[in-house]
Formats: structure tokens, C-alpha cells, sequence
């Protein structure tokens, strides 16, 4: 019997894989040569953000001030639940000592690493729940220094709601960064000095590229 197709899809989902590949690799050679100057260039050309890439004190105080009290309570709320779910999780999961053989012991040790990084994504909607799951299971698990990043939306910043749920669930550095460059300067240490030992968090096409050409130098999630 002959097959006779209808209609068919112009792209896969493949379909401009290579050169998203190229893209996301030449833009990481960039910024690792170009260091933060690159990033804070990538950063005002993309996301349209010139400011300082570290949210200080003032702007955390000015989003717990613009968020509504009921989204607050209701970030409160999320970040304690997962809070008390990942604590138990890892109380379920000990160290533990066996010898097998005298002489031969055998066991295992729960290190957490020392940085990890959290991307937020922008976009049309604030991804709150990102923000909570990522950097809650971070510190419960014991991370030393967590650093979140988010990109500005519409020039104006990380969305503050966002921000305040980054700050609640416990950010230890907080960037305006998004995107490729976001990646790059959770990877690199960029602004911190902290080169982080895993990434963690959703993103687009070009974040998700980011993190696997980075995977075996930097963990991913």
C-alpha cells in the first residue's frame, strides 16, 4: 500500500540545533575570555540591563516593599513546605561505616558541594516556583554559598516578587543576569569568585545549550 502524506511538519525538534550549538559555544568563548566586562556587555545588549549585576540590600528592601502582602504569605508558604520535605529527604539519607572484611571498611559520606548556582527565568510571568524549589533544596541540603541568578524584565530589574522569594528562600548572592551570560557567570565565578560546582533551574534553548556544554566542568540539573 502506498503511504501518502497529508501534512507534515517543516521542523523537528532538531531543527536548528547546530547552529544554536555554534551560537551558545562562541558566546561562552566570549565571555570566558572577555571575563565580567564581556558579561556586563552581554547583559545591556540582551537584556537591556546596565545596572550593577549584584541586587544589594536596598533593592531587596524596595520588592518586599512592591509585592503584595498575599504573595508574599503565599511565597512564605511555598518556601517552608518545600523547606521541611527537602530537610526530611536528607535526614533519609545518612552516612554510614560497614566492614565487610576486617581490616576493610566500606561506607559512604554526604558532602554537600560548596556553590551552587540557581537560574530563575524571565519572560512574561515570574517563575516563583523556580525560585523556591532551587534555592530552598539548596541550603537544606547544606550548600555553602548559593547564588541565584534572574534577568531584568523590561529594564527594570528582577521581578520583584521573584527577588523576594530568592531573598526569603534564602540567596546568598542574588544577580541581574539572564540567559547565556547568566550561565557563564554562575560557571565562572564572575562577581563572586565562586566558580559554581552545579547549575540548577530551567531556561530556554539557548540556557539549556549553555548548561550542557559546560556539563563535566560545572554539574547540571
Amino acid at each position: 500500500m502506498t503511504i501518502t502524506t497529508l501534512k507534515q511538519a517543516s521542523k523537528t525538534p532538531e531543527t536548528g540545533a547546530d547552529d544554536t550549538a555554534q551560537q551558545v559555544a562562541a558566546m561562552l568563548r566570549e565571555l570566558e575570555a572577555g571575563g565580567e566586562a564581556a558579561i556586563l556587555d552581554f547583559a545591556r545588549r540582551l537584556d537591556g540591563w546596565a545596572g550593577d549585576p549584584v541586587v544589594g540590600a536596598e533593592q531587596i528592601a524596595a520588592a518586599e516593599r512592591a509585592v503584595p502582602e498575599r504573595i508574599k504569605a503565599d511565597i512564605r508558604f511555598s518556601h517552608e513546605q518545600v523547606r521541611a520535605f527537602a530537610l526530611a529527604q536528607r535526614r533519609s539519607v545518612a552516612d554510614f561505616a560497614v566492614e565487610l572484611h576486617p581490616g576493610v571498611t566500606a561506607g559512604q559520606r554526604l558532602v554537600p558541594v560548596d556553590s551552587a548556582g540557581c537560574y530563575v527565568p524571565g519572560g512574561r510571568f515570574a517563575h516563583l516556583a523556580s525560585a523556591v524549589m532551587s534555592v530552598t533544596t539548596a541550603k537544606a541540603a547544606g550548600v555553602r554559598h548559593v547564588v541565584a541568578c534572574s534577568p531584568s524584565h523590561k529594564g527594570q530589574g528582577i521581578s520583584p516578587a521573584v527577588l523576594y522569594a530568592l531573598h526569603i528562600c534564602g540567596a546568598d548572592t542574588i544577580m541581574t543576569l539572564g540567559g547565556v551570560q547568566a550561565i557563564a557567570a554562575l560557571a565562572f565565578g564572575a562577581f563572586t569568585g565562586r566558580p559554581a560546582d552545579i547549575i540548577v533551574g530551567p531556561g530556554n534553548k539557548y540556557v539549556a545549550e549553555a548548561k550542557r556544554l559546560l556539563f563535566g566542568r560545572v554539574g547540571d540539573h
